[in-house]
């Protein structure tokens, strides 16, 4: 059996993690097993999964509390276990640390798995790419991602962030069902799931939702995560005076039933590699309407995504959304599937891939 160690700073619930979890679900798993190290001493969101599956899980010395320990803790963990391929996600230079220091413990094949077209905290990419940077195997999300990190012109691997197409097929049954449960069933639902962080600018998402409720007074938002911002954006909201209008649903496990409720989808990133969210909603048949140069143009995987410039103002939003058709186009599953985002096929492509590094 190969056994790959994936290497996060933390296992939350956020999209790269859920695309992690998606591969590891539909791999065969007598071939290929997946363990996880992270830097933090929190457990992660998916510790009790990952151990049902049969993973095992490390947890280096605190990052946050001492870098050197830390990147000798990631050089022990990998030469006690002799891991010989090591994946890092991550979405800034600052994954060549953590793979310098898996080559330090003995591994022979270091993956770099890019997942933003821009870093969090660009000074600290910067300088991380300056020093750190070095020749390894590059996966990418996107395009865009890959040549956010790489650089234009460098050789990497796309992988699709595929999911279970099934699981998010359109159910008129189960829409009636969590409109009810959520009391929403007569509401025209602006529908988001992201974390309350910077990137996903759920302020911009409550501006937008405002001009829509001015012309739509029967419109309500449903926002499924959590994150730092999040009491910011519930002030916000009652300072805006549309908290009522607002289901802030926090982290759910049942995002595949959340979705069928949504009348569109609003995306308005600061910055993306290709969410996946986006990929559930254009599944269900939702249109998307996404933040354009700061959204993959790629991610219009349907055709029915629609970019708008994130200096325009709500108001504009608004208004391209409501002149828009926005019939769910139940057709859409099958063009997804077909454009090599669904994850049965995508995890024979990866064991593929981990199988010609033996």
């Amino acid at each position: 059996m190969i056994r790959v160690l994936h290497i996060f700073h933390q296992m939350a619930n956020g999209g790269v993690e859920h695309f992690v979890m998606n591969f590891y679900r539909n791999i065969d798993r007598s071939e290929v097993q997946f363990d996880f190290l992270t830097s933090v001493e929190s457990d992660g969101y998916f510790d009790e999964e990952i151990r049902a599956l049969g993973g095992k899980l490390y947890r280096a010395y605190p990052l946050k509390k001492n870098p050197i320990r830390n990147y000798f803790d990631i050089a022990h963990i990998v030469q006690k276990n002799h891991y010989d391929i090591v994946h890092r996600h991550t979405g800034s230079a600052f994954g060549y640390f953590d793979l310098r220091a898996a080559r330090h413990g003995g591994a022979k094949h270091l993956i770099l798995h890019s997942h933003n077209p821009q870093a969090g905290k660009p000074i600290l990419h910067s300088v991380f790419d300056m020093f750190l940077k070095f020749d390894c195997i590059k996966f990418a999300c996107s395009r865009e991602a890959g040549e956010f990190l790489f650089g234009t012109g460098a050789e990497f691997e796309v992988m699709n962030n595929a999911i279970d197409c099934d699981k998010f097929e359109f159910d008129s049954a189960i829409r009636a069902q969590v409109r009810e449960e959520l009391g929403i069933a007569d509401s025209f639902v602006m529908g988001h799931i992201g974390r309350f962080e910077m990137q996903k600018n759920h302020e911009k998402l409550l501006e937008i939702f405002y001009e829509i409720l001015q012309k739509r007074p029967n419109s309500c938002l449903v926002c499924v995560g959590v994150g730092s911002l999040m009491d910011n954006r519930k002030e916000q909201a009652k300072r805006m005076g549309i908290y009522d209008k607002v289901r802030f649903l926090g982290s759910r496990n049942d995002v595949k039933r959340i979705i069928q409720a949504f009348d569109f989808f609003v995306f308005p990133s600061k910055y993306e590699g290709f969410g996946i969210t986006q990929i559930e909603a254009q599944v269900n048949g939702l249109k998307c309407f996404a933040s354009r140069s700061c959204v993959p143009f790629s991610s219009n995987i349907t055709g029915n995504v629609r970019f708008i410039g994130l200096e325009e103002p709500a108001e504009v939003w608004a208004e391209t959304i409501l002149e828009s058709n926005l019939t769910r186009d139940l057709s859409a599953i099958d063009v997804v599937k077909n454009a090599g985002y669904d994850i049965i096929n995508a995890a024979k492509r990866l064991t593929e891939f981990y199988r010609s590094l033996r």
